[in-house]
């Protein structure tokens, strides 16, 4: 009779287990904080767009009047977006568009809203029409802690100058 040698059946030991379990959760301590950090930056990103655009709209009205609107927009929507569903701001076609005949802020820099989103947004004009401040308030992660991105618009010798304030710490 033939003898079949069976081939020792090897497995994972448990200490083998047991590094692949703490090699995972080193990872795991290292991404997901990086991951958050990410998350945050896209979403910062938001208020960095609009204001360009905002930037672009009043840039686009100084050519035509020399001047910038002179029109105050309180931050809008008056509601902030956390304590919306879904944590984002709802698009409400008025908050952004006056009516017929009465234009406001927002009308007078072509800035609207089409999409949910996380920041308030508002502008105020100074120097009779030579400058403004446009700020995007945003509670990124609904903690309560906000963070500003401020646009200013001087005029120095008939020429608009912008600049875009950052905050200092990310929410």
């Amino acid at each position: 009779m033939i003898k079949i040698s069976r081939k020792a059946q090897r497995g994972f030991t448990l200490i083998e287990l047991m590094i692949v379990v703490a090699i995972i959760g080193i990872l795991a301590a290292v991404a997901i904080p990086q991951f958050l950090d990410y998350m945050k930056s896209s979403k910062r990103s938001e208020a960095m767009l609009n204001l360009n655009s905002i930037e672009k709209g009043a840039g686009a009205r100084f050519a035509e009047d020399s001047a910038f609107p002179n029109l105050t927009a309180g931050f809008t929507p008056g509601t902030a977006c956390c304590n919306q569903a879904g944590k984002k701001c709802a698009v409400v076609q008025t908050d952004w568009v006056g009516p017929a005949g009465t234009p406001t802020a927002w009308d007078e820099l072509n800035f609207e809203m089409v999409k949910p989103f996380l920041f308030q947004y508002d502008y105020t004009p100074n120097g009779g029409g030579a400058g403004f401040v446009a700020r995007a308030r945003g509670d990124l992660d609904c903690d309560t802690t906000t963070v500003d991105y401020t646009l200013t618009a001087t005029t120095t010798g008939g020429n608009p100058a912008y600049a875009i304030q950052k905050p200092a710490r990310g929410d």
